[in-house]
């Protein structure tokens, strides 16, 4: 059984023109602590992406400004199911604010639930109250 911590991606973003780790990409103090959660629990970790879905902390990414928006949550979803499957998932925590406190998170919620919707596996919303 692969259970994995998750988070969504951040605004604040290394704006360097190079490649770099998602987990180094992103400038959260929220991403840092879940990770490292993740690593105290033995569990997997995962950045949900607006722009390229479900990443795994070492993955290179680009600079990207991306807002995952209510048309795209289908498509997304999708996408995010297939990496579910390539990677084995077959449990997700996902650690968020709640969408009453950033309405902009609701279509990651939205891809996320359907995601492990199509794949059959158990989405558990842990809400958190740091962003």
């Amino acid at each position: 059984m692969l259970t994995v911590f998750c988070t969504y991606c951040s605004a604040e973003k290394d704006a360097s023109d190079v490649l770099l780790p998602a987990i180094r990409r992103y400038r959260s103090d929220r991403i840092a602590r879940i990770y490292s959660a993740a690593l105290t629990a033995g569990c997997g970790f995962f950045i949900l992406s607006g722009e390229f879905g479900l990443l795994d902390p070492n993955a290179p990414i680009p600079y990207y400004d991306h807002l995952l928006l209510a048309n795209e949550v289908e498509t997304q979803a999708f996408r995010v199911a297939e990496q579910i499957r390539q990677h084995g998932i077959t449990q997700l925590l996902f650690f968020t604010l709640p969408v009453a406190k950033d309405e902009k998170l609701a279509p990651y919620h939205a891809a996320l639930r359907l995601a492990c919707q199509i794949v059959h596996i158990p989405l558990s919303l842990v809400e958190i109250d740091f962003a």
